[in-house]
């Protein structure tokens, strides 16, 4: 018996690989914090780990339990593990990357590590320990600017999110006294009695991972911590533990049977409708950059929100598309409002007549918001035009009301995301004031904001990467 648990641990470590090396990356680099003080030693050791647990990722598509159940494997979690990865690694290259010692690339590396143990997790205390690894680090992350402002913004989202937190963990317990187990894969939702209590149970535990996504109601942190935090630590926050949310949701809506239960499919589709509306008209009356582009970043959330109430390959591809491109985006604009930052320039009006002595910069940040709305000819306009096929579709097969006012909701927003995502163009090259930037911007700096927008560009031209991702995602069990 003993053996046979050994054996079963022993084999279970190797599909964890990606994990272990974050985590024997952190300490090392934690430790090495100790030894040397330069800040460019920790950016390497942090560079190498990134490289190598990616370089352990294999992406087969055969899928597993670990752990007698207690974790899953397949090549959707794989995916996100590569793309947690290559987003992350960029922030060693931002203006302020310099400034961080070891400390901070550690809580970079836990952030990671909780939001790929969500990719896998299929038992709800382990749900619950990954959850908060998560959400610890990103509390720490948020206050990392030692400012007055960071420090309330950091104390909102650690009040708001242990509540959240404890509220998942009653929803878990009134769960776990009705099925009799831990482990969502063993589930038999519809075997259980007094229904009434079970679903409030339900609406709890998933109300828990829709904090981690900024879905509303759980979006209150959102707008301050992304103003307040480092802006590569907020980069990371808003791709890597959002998207992570969302595939451990996805499994937790498969558990209980979205399909089936209807009251539970029109609760996600109006908190997602909700979400993209509050996001939409929250950007609209901001001033400042990163305020404007966190309300953006909930609408988003509404936006992916819907792939997961579409089954079948049709919503696996749609959010791994959407995932991959969300991403690219999130790097390419936040780097751009770094470079910015560095010399003052953190609200819209800060832009001002920015076109004489910046227009290169402010047309690589016109692509970067044409991507954003989903124009084309970026990559933004091929991931939302997609997804409004996808639920087109699969309101033709289903003939339901509420996926049609939510395609209405995601079109509509498209348009009203104009009216803010365009200010800092319009700032930057219609308003005539006077600037101060007077400090030139590296070529380093051009040449990275560069590539990252160049991107955008060339995979809305050269699709096949994404193609060869949703050939993998097609044959999933999703």
């Amino acid at each position: 018996m003993l053996t046979n648990q050994l054996t079963n641990i022993l084999d279970s470590l190797g599909g964890l690989s990606f994990e272990i090396s974050l985590a024997a990356g952190a300490l090392i680099l934690l430790m090495a914090g100790l030894v040397w003080k330069q800040t460019l030693v920790s950016r390497v050791i942090y560079v190498v780990v990134i490289l190598v647990a990616m370089w352990l990722v294999q992406v087969d598509g055969v899928s597993g339990f670990l752990f007698d159940q207690t974790l899953v494997t397949d090549s959707m979690g794989q995916i996100m593990k590569l793309l947690f990865g290559v987003t992350s690694l960029w922030i060693v290259f931002f203006p302020t990357a310099e400034r961080h010692r070891s400390e901070y690339y550690f809580l970079i590396l836990s952030l990671i590590l909780g939001s790929t143990l969500m990719l896998s997790v299929n038992h709800l205390l382990v749900i619950y320990l990954a959850v908060e690894l998560t959400s610890f680090s990103a509390y720490m992350l948020t206050n990392f600017n030692f400012r007055k402002g960071a420090f309330e913004a950091g104390m909102k989202y650690l009040i708001f999110g242990g509540v959240t937190s404890a509220l998942a963990l009653y929803g878990m317990s009134l769960i776990y006294g009705f099925t009799g187990t831990l482990s969502l894969s063993e589930m038999d939702l519809h075997l259980t009695g007094d229904p009434v209590l079970l679903n409030v149970g339900i609406l709890l535990f998933i109300g828990g991972i829709l904090f981690k996504v900024s879905a509303v109601p759980f979006h209150i942190w959102v707008p301050s911590a992304y103003q307040e935090a480092p802006t590569d630590a907020v980069m990371v926050l808003s791709v890597v533990p959002k998207l992570g949310g969302f595939v451990l949701l996805h499994r937790i809506l498969m558990t209980v049977g979205v399909q089936e239960l209807y009251w539970l499919y029109v609760t996600i589709s109006v908190i997602g409708i909700f979400t993209i509306v509050l996001g939409t008209l929250g950007a609209l009356g901001q001033t400042n950059v990163k305020r404007m582009i966190a309300y953006g970043a909930i609408a988003h959330s509404g936006f992916i929100l819907v792939t997961l109430l579409i089954p079948f390959e049709n919503g696996a591809v749609a959010f791994a598309w959407y995932a991959v491109v969300y991403a690219m985006m999130n790097v390419a604009v936040f780097y751009l409002v770094s470079v910015f930052e560095i010399h003052g320039k953190t609200e819209i009006n800060h832009f001002s007549g920015l076109s004489k002595t910046e227009a290169y910069m402010g047309g690589l940040m016109v692509v970067v918001m044409i991507a954003l709305i989903g124009l084309p000819p970026t990559v933004g306009f091929t991931a939302k035009f997609y997804l409004f096929t996808v639920m087109w579709d699969w309101y033709q097969q289903v003939g339901d009301p509420v996926m049609l006012t939510y395609l209405i909701v995601a079109i509509l927003s498209v348009i009203f995301s104009l009216f803010f995502y365009l200010k800092i163009p319009y700032f930057f090259f219609l308003k005539q004031e006077k600037t101060d930037l007077q400090v030139g911007i590296p070529v380093s700096q051009r040449i990275i904001a560069t590539i990252f927008t160049s991107g955008l560009l060339w995979f809305f031209f050269r699709p096949e990467i994404l193609n060869n991702i949703a050939e993998i995602i097609k044959f999933l069990d999703w």
